[in-house]
């Protein structure tokens, strides 16, 4: 068990030496329980896999977040760095989020002059809703869920 995209079916299958579990870089991609087998001992009694029995099943899980440990604006930078699947959170409320805490940060995150650089305009004139409007017109045809999209993928 662990919190979603840490590796554990990429571990899993490092284990066991092959791609037992299906893995990618990405939140969501393990969905149900899997059992791969770990190394393997010779049995005097016959078994169904051919007189071997596995020393050891290891349980792939999908990501599991504590709610009671997780605050909502946890979750939002969970989301944000992808490591909630998309199909868990409002599109829309992330990348408000993003907005507001690249806004908020002094330094660290991005230089100053990135987010300026990307999308001709840079947050210290708008709201983060404007700032989402106004690439949404420029750069997608003014389609929100698409501005929304791009901005979580850039960042």
């Amino acid at each position: 068990l662990g919190f979603p995209n840490v590796g554990k079916s990429a571990l899993i299958n490092r284990l066991i030496g092959r791609a037992k579990c299906k893995s990618e870089n990405r939140a969501g991609v393990t969905r149900s329980f899997n059992w791969a087998a770990f190394g393997a001992r010779k049995t005097g009694v016959r078994a169904s896999a051919g007189g071997k029995q596995p020393q050891l099943q290891l349980l792939d899980t999908p990501g599991i977040i504590p709610a009671k440990q997780v605050g909502q604006r946890s979750a939002y930078m969970l989301a944000v760095c992808d490591d909630i699947g998309a199909a868990a959170y409002d599109t829309r409320a992330v990348a408000l989020t993003l907005i507001e805490e690249l806004r908020a940060a002094k330094s660290g995150y991005i230089p100053p002059d990135a987010l300026e650089a990307r999308y001709g305009h840079g947050l210290a004139e708008q709201s983060a809703e404007a700032f989402l409007e106004r690439v949404a017109e420029e750069r997608c045809g003014g389609d929100l869920t698409r501005a929304e999209t791009m901005l979580l993928r850039d960042f």
